[in-house]
């Protein structure tokens, strides 16, 4: 998910800071919904995401889509399966056939499956025009399909029981008895309720600011997960223990006492992946050139400036502007430091610069991403603490 410029490129996750749990419409519905059913889960249950192209995985965290292209499965231990479909969009007669056709599709690769389940956003309607049908107009709406693509849907589903009436009236009808639609009234609301409990909301300290954050955290690491597995081509598989692990880490780094978003996570969702014409033109990467180092690398710096912008405007939002400044005048004082050291061993070069400082420790920070990204942070225009790897005419138009 790509976000803005560098210094002022942080919009999706400044709109979470500043809107709380409502900016949680800028996910997927469905990521939503599988979140919800995390929620829902007890002991001996699992949830699996399972995205099956390449157009889900790159656009399924960057907009609520209409479209599901994925399978959703849930399993107890004793193994019965449950699958379920999102749609945000009225459900006709054409949306309902989908449906169908990834049920039946689903039924023939997990036999197990027992229940299906359609959620759908309060304020959308279900027809259910196909599943009062009979076997026999549905059977015939498959076999008369013509010029479809052999990917499509209605294709596969005939490619299995083109020749056997008999197997999909039994499969359409198991269908039917088993399925249940359920109307999701304010789907932010309930993961809310949800997680109240094991993220503390009551708890002495927290409020809702840093349960908010915690919530948002558990969106930006299910993504993650779910990203990686879908590049890899593998479902997303959550049972109820590493749900339960993730919560118990996110209360660890995220409370009062310390604001410590998972990196990689934030990195897979959030950062960068490409260095824009608006990127090239601030003075962060204006500077990190000097020190010639490949894009891949700049680009990687950049990403650390926007995971400490990101906890940097958290201290903004929970009125801790003095440890704010206390962490970028160290981080100052140590790059002058460098300066110094450098320039009296007649070795001043801009690569020198950035790696020494780098090496500097900040007391106030919990790690070395953030660390680094505050030192690429300070390299912006119009800092007071400003930072230079190297030293600027001043005829350059900063």
């Amino acid at each position: 998910m790509n976000m803005g410029g560098v210094s002022a490129g942080m919009d999706k996750v400044e709109s979470i800071n500043t809107a709380g749990l409502s900016s949680l419409s800028g996910f997927s519905y469905q990521i939503k919904v599988f979140i919800f059913r995390l929620t829902q889960m007890q002991k001996g249950q699992q949830v699996e995401f399972e995205t099956l192209d390449d157009v889900t995985v790159k656009s399924i965290f960057t907009k609520d889509s209409n479209e599901d292209s994925c399978f959703k499965l849930s399993v107890d231990e004793f193994s019965s399966i449950e699958v379920f479909q999102v749609k945000q969009t009225n459900v006709a007669t054409k949306v309902e056939r989908q449906i169908l056709y990834n049920w039946l599709l689903a039924y023939n690769a997990r036999p197990e499956i027992s229940k299906f389940t359609l959620y759908i956003d309060s304020g959308y309607s279900f027809s259910r025009n196909v599943f009062s049908n009979t076997p026999e107009d549905e059977f015939k709406a498959i076999i008369k399909a013509t010029n479809k693509s052999s990917a499509a849907l209605v294709s596969k589903v005939k490619q299995i029981y083109q020749n056997d009436f008999t197997h999909f009236q039994n499969d359409f009808q198991m269908i039917c008895n088993k399925f249940e639609v359920k109307i999701l009234d304010n789907i932010e609301k309930l993961i809310e309720e949800g997680l109240e409990q094991p993220f503390h909301s009551t708890g002495i300290d927290i409020g809702n600011t840093y349960f908010e954050k915690r919530v948002e955290e558990l969106f930006t690491r299910v993504c993650a997960r779910i990203m990686d597995c879908a590049n890899r081509r593998i479902p997303y598989i959550c049972t109820f223990a590493e749900y339960m692990q993730l919560c118990e880490e996110i209360c660890g780094n995220i409370s009062p006492m310390q604001y410590t978003p998972d990196y990689e996570s934030f990195r897979q969702i959030y950062s960068q992946s490409d260095l824009t014409e608006e990127i090239k033109l601030s003075r962060e990467y204006r500077q990190l050139t000097y020190c010639a180092l490949p894009s891949a690398d700049v680009l990687e710096h950049l990403r650390w400036e926007q995971y400490y912008k990101n906890i940097r405007d958290h201290y903004l939002a929970d009125a801790k502007k003095a440890a704010i400044s206390k962490t970028e005048g160290i981080a100052h004082q140590n790059y002058k430091d460098v300066v110094c050291e450098l320039k009296a061993d007649d070795a001043d070069l801009p690569i020198r610069r950035l790696i020494r400082t780098k090496n500097r420790s900040i007391s106030t920070l919990d790690d070395e991403y953030s660390r680094w990204g505050t030192y690429i942070f300070l390299t912006q225009d119009n800092m007071s603490n400003q930072i230079s790897w190297k030293d600027e005419d001043d005829d350059i138009n900063e």
